[in-house]
């Protein structure tokens, strides 16, 4: 498969330039999960989907630890995780105490080795459509009647099943799900990212 791209202008954040610069970027084609992980090794090996997805689960359990106990993780050629601290500005370090610094984010660095994979193996070619935005093809309503119509055929949808069904991108799909199940109207299951939905059940 070959991946997509597009150009973007880049910001004048200075307002000096006299004509705008462009910049390549991916057209992202969608996001690949645990589930599509778990699926493709057992098609190459002889281990079950289930237990890969187990494997997983640990995997996620314990790098987490690792990271809150200090130490940085590192997937063999993936590349190193690394745990970030914020606190509140300060001039002087003497001003901050201890409860006021906690963990912030996680850094991925890439090794060389990867990268290389990665350039290697890929190919481009400029985008027809160039980026993707959010479907206005159905109303909210819309939207809602065919998630109700895939609930009864399927029993539970995901994030993802629900971007492939309306058009909507991930982050205002997630958003329009977790509403729903705000507003009662759905029943959200698991924690993420296994999250699924199902319809409420009938009194």
């Amino acid at each position: 498969m070959t991946a997509k791209y597009d150009f973007k202008t880049s910001p004048d954040i200075q307002g000096d330039k006299e004509q705008a610069t462009l910049y390549p970027q991916l057209v992202v084609s969608g996001t690949k999960d645990l589930t599509d992980l778990a699926k493709e090794i057992a098609r190459r090996s002889t281990i079950k989907e289930g237990t890969v997805m187990g494997l997983f689960c640990d995997l996620e359990n314990i790098i987490a630890n690792y990271l809150a106990d200090g130490y940085n993780v590192k997937l063999g050629e993936l590349g190193t995780l690394s745990a970030t601290l914020t606190c509140r500005k300060v001039a002087d370090k003497r001003e901050i105490r201890a409860a006021s610094v906690h963990f912030d984010n996680v850094k991925f660095k890439p090794t060389r080795q990867f990268r290389k994979e990665i350039r290697a193996k890929g190919e481009l070619e400029r985008a027809e459509y160039g980026f993707q935005v959010s479907s206005s093809q159905y109303s909210e309503e819309e939207r809602f009647a065919l998630l109700t119509v895939y609930l009864k055929e399927h029993s539970v949808i995901n994030c993802k099943e629900y971007c492939k069904l309306t058009g909507l991108l991930k982050t205002k799909a997630g958003m329009e799900l977790r509403r729903w199940d705000n507003e009662k109207k759905i029943v959200r299951e698991g924690r993420t990212p296994h999250v699924i939905y199902r319809a409420v059940p009938e009194a």
